[in-house]
């Protein structure tokens, strides 16, 4: 079960927070984002996009899906990397950059953000002082070398890049991996950026199935959180762990709906969240073509709207 007290006080000492305003992107009004366009990330099928880039966002298209959320330019100029996107029927809504990248500059990343056309952009992980461990896996190696001062200084920086976001007509928001739910000296990291970052300048885009490898509920987190989750990652995980802000050591990502996410409650939750896109991915290993496990996971996900 979820550790009710802790995301309570976080929410607590929210409460005095402005909310945003009208969601930046035509989306439908709140009640079932799952009639929003289906997205997917571009990370899941990269190394098909990487073999034919036109033919892959092709048969993405036949699926069903319309947006996408871009993982890099493909080694494309910007402007062509849109334009080829919007060429197989598909909008261009948001692209991923690491905070370690824009701590250093993200001025020319949000010039190229905007030549694509998007009109979301995410930081798509932390940055921290220290070094990772090459013994762990990037996403534990990620969590032990954070900081609650590194958490509190990618804060004060997404605040900077959300206003410049923000003056070119982007908005900015922050996408979460299992570290932001652990905590760091008695402090949960993801409260701590909720709490230092403006709601005006910076959004959150919740991953679904990182949520849960760190043992937590993502329809209690988004209970909770609702007025500052704008877009999700619609990701399944399988894990037999439910220790509440560890990271699970079993945990393998599935198509939607073969893993252990309760998706009804999932969906009932995000019908009270601001939500302007969603995007299904998935992580390698595969167990058939994942291009094949990504039209399940839209199958699956259309049966349960």
């Amino acid at each position: 079960m979820i550790d009710r007290r802790s995301l309570l006080r976080g929410s607590a000492a929210l409460a005095g927070m402005t909310m945003i305003g009208p969601r930046p992107l035509s989306a439908e009004p709140l009640g079932n984002p799952l009639a929003l366009p289906p997205g997917f990330q571009m990370w899941a099928v990269q190394d098909e996009l990487a073999r034919d880039f036109d033919g892959t966002l092709m048969r993405m298209h036949a699926l069903g899906y319309r947006r996408i959320e871009a993982a890099g330019w493909q080694d494309l100029a910007p402007e062509d990397f849109g334009a080829r996107v919007r060429a197989a029927g598909l909008d261009p809504v948001s692209c991923h950059f690491s905070m370690r990248d824009l701590m250093e500059e993200y001025q020319s990343t949000l010039d190229q953000a905007q030549a694509v056309g998007v009109r979301y952009f995410v930081a798509s992980s932390p940055s921290s002082r220290a070094a990772f461990d090459p013994a762990l896996d990037w996403i534990r190696a990620s969590a032990a070398a954070m900081t609650l001062a590194d958490w509190r200084e990618n804060a004060l920086r997404m605040n900077e890049i959300g206003a410049a976001a923000k003056a070119m007509g982007m908005r900015f928001a922050y996408h979460n991996h299992p570290a932001e739910f652990l905590r760091y000296d008695g402090v949960l990291a993801f409260h701590e950026l909720l709490r230092l970052t403006d709601p005006a300048l910076v959004a959150f885009e919740l991953d679904l199935g990182w949520v849960a490898a760190a043992g937590l509920d993502p329809a209690e987190v988004i209970d909770h959180h609702a007025e500052r989750i704008e877009l999700l990652h619609i990701k399944d995980i399988a894990t037999a762990q439910r220790t509440p802000h560890t990271i699970a050591d079993d945990l393998t990502t599935v198509h939607i709906g073969a893993g252990t996410i309760d998706w009804q409650a999932v969906l009932a939750a995000a019908r009270r969240a601001p939500i302007a896109s969603w995007f299904v991915e998935q992580e390698a290993p595969f167990t058939r073509p994942v291009i094949d496990q990504m039209g399940e996971s839209l199958a699956f996900l259309r049966e349960v709207i």
